[in-house]
């Protein structure tokens, strides 16, 4: 077996990894919930609706880079550098900014639920303590290779599957399902009202870090068995399962537990659901909680360590970031996302005095300042591939879809202004901050190397030299498909 597909994974591997995609719902379900009231019934699909056009249009464009790993952001650094080299560089280090974060976050409500398992009356640094120890064990987990992680994935989604299950059957035996709850569908200040319409787009804002998720399947875009095709048919295939999902969950809950039981931690909106549709143990709950974060947790460390990766191979990263170990990973990558996150949380726990309950969603409003950017400057360069393709790629949509793009790319803009309104312009001006200071580090330590558009896979993958001179290349006999 060859070397090249030794580190190489299925599609339903691909699917695992991804899985954690749904599940982010938990992250912002309170927020959106607070800010939207029973409109959040119309949020969470109309934002997943908006990341499935968003897919379509990444589909397109990562058919015509076959070879490049990184995800949307990198993909569109290759659109977007010979116009802008300084665009590219933002757009791929906003995208960075964006997701990782998510390993504090996610790491932070995790170690909550940890203390509340079992150590309640601990201090309230041992959160702190707890989330660093996860971290730390999903870095030593990935570094054996995708398809370890996506072993590990597999398992979690499994077992949180079956508890889910059992709540949804539950819930519908005991007739908990009450659609009273969900009516009057409405935004707490009204549809018609300024603050409603802010209400909505800062709602939206938030929802979309969790809803356009799906094209985190790009970033090991080339590790799959089939390549591209691969990673394509996992992109859409998640983005019309997280549409399901975002339409389905929270509806369901709302509906079982009601708006002011959604408004609290995500843990006790399912406690409650819990003890209206089941038998199960509180601790089955809060263990089924745990395990969906850690899987939304792997799945942002192996996509962000690879879109690191691959900017380091571009050159817009420090050349250490661009090192595969003798699994296939990027392991100086994987090392430096953790890291970079437990002095996160380090710097969180101190400044918030050891109480980070409310950390983690201001932490996500602003990490999502990086994410709209890099996310509206995808969709700018989407449609520049689609008008002027440099080379013939897998699928070619039709022009009424093509034309999304800029409309949805202008959609993101607005939000992202409503949410300085929605969730306070401290959060905002905080993720300016942040991010400008991250690509003005980022140039000044960039790599040295030349700027490489073709792909992260070296030669000792088992490529031959043909295909190593011309990663990009295309057959020209290949018929795209019409969407």
């Amino acid at each position: 077996m060859s070397a090249s597909r030794t580190f190489k994974i299925s599609a339903p591997f691909g699917v695992a990894i991804a899985a954690g995609v749904p599940l982010l719902v938990l992250v912002s379900l309170g927020p959106v919930a607070a800010l939207a009231g029973s409109a959040s019934i119309v949020v969470w699909p109309l934002s997943a609706l908006v990341g499935l056009f968003m897919a379509l249009a990444f589909a397109e464009l990562a058919g015509g880079y076959p070879r490049v790993n990184g995800g949307v952001a990198v993909l569109a650094a290759d659109v977007l550098q010979p116009r802008s080299r300084a665009l590219a560089r933002i757009g791929q280090w906003s995208y960075w900014f964006g997701w990782s974060p998510a390993l504090a976050i996610n790491g932070l409500l995790v170690g909550g639920y940890i203390q509340r398992l079992t150590f309640p009356d601990a201090p309230s640094w041992t959160i702190a303590l707890a989330a660093s120890a996860v971290l730390v064990a999903t870095a030593v987990v990935n570094h054996f290779g995708l398809r370890v992680g996506a072993r590990l994935q597999v398992m979690l989604v499994v077992i949180v599957m079956a508890v889910i299950a059992l709540l949804v059957v539950g819930a519908l035996q005991r007739r908990a399902v009450d659609l009273g709850q969900v009516w009057p569908i409405s935004p707490p200040q009204g549809w018609l009202t300024a603050s409603g319409a802010v209400a909505l787009g800062g709602a939206l804002f938030i929802a979309g870090w969790s809803a356009y998720g799906a094209e985190l399947a790009l970033s090991y875009a080339a590790r799959y068995r089939s390549g591209v095709r691969d990673a394509i048919g996992v992109l859409m295939l998640v983005a019309i399962f997280s549409l399901v999902a975002f339409a389905l969950v929270p509806f369901f809950l709302l509906a079982v537990v009601g708006a002011p039981a959604l408004h609290a931690d995500p843990a006790d909106a399912f406690l409650m659901l819990s003890e209206r549709s089941s038998t199960l143990p509180g601790s089955v709950i809060l263990g089924a909680l745990v395990l969906a974060l850690v899987i939304g947790l792997n799945m942002v460390a192996v996509a962000s360590s690879w879109t690191l990766h691959q900017m380091s191979v571009r050159g817009d990263a420090p050349e250490f970031l661009g090192s595969l170990n003798r699994h296939g990973v990027p392991a100086n990558a994987l090392r430096f996302d953790v890291g970079a996150n437990l002095v996160l949380i380090v710097l969180l726990t101190v400044v918030a005095g050891g109480n980070v309950g409310e950390v983690p969603i201001a932490l996500l409003a602003a990490a999502n300042v990086g994410y709209f950017v890099s996310m509206t400057l995808a969709l700018v360069a989407a449609w520049l591939n689609h008008r002027r393709p440099v080379r013939p790629g897998l699928i070619r949509l039709r022009p009424a879809l093509a034309r999304l793009s800029p409309l949805l790319a202008g959609f993101n803009v607005i939000l992202l202004l409503a949410a300085g309104a929605a969730w306070g312009w401290w959060n905002m001006l905080i993720g300016v901050v942040v991010l400008g200071a991250t690509v003005t580090l980022a140039t000044l330590t960039r790599g040295r190397h030349p700027v490489a558009t073709d792909a992260s896979l070296p030669p000792c993958f088992g490529r031959s030299a043909h295909a190593s001179a011309h990663p990009l290349s295309v057959p020209a006999e290949r018929k795209e498909a019409r969407v």
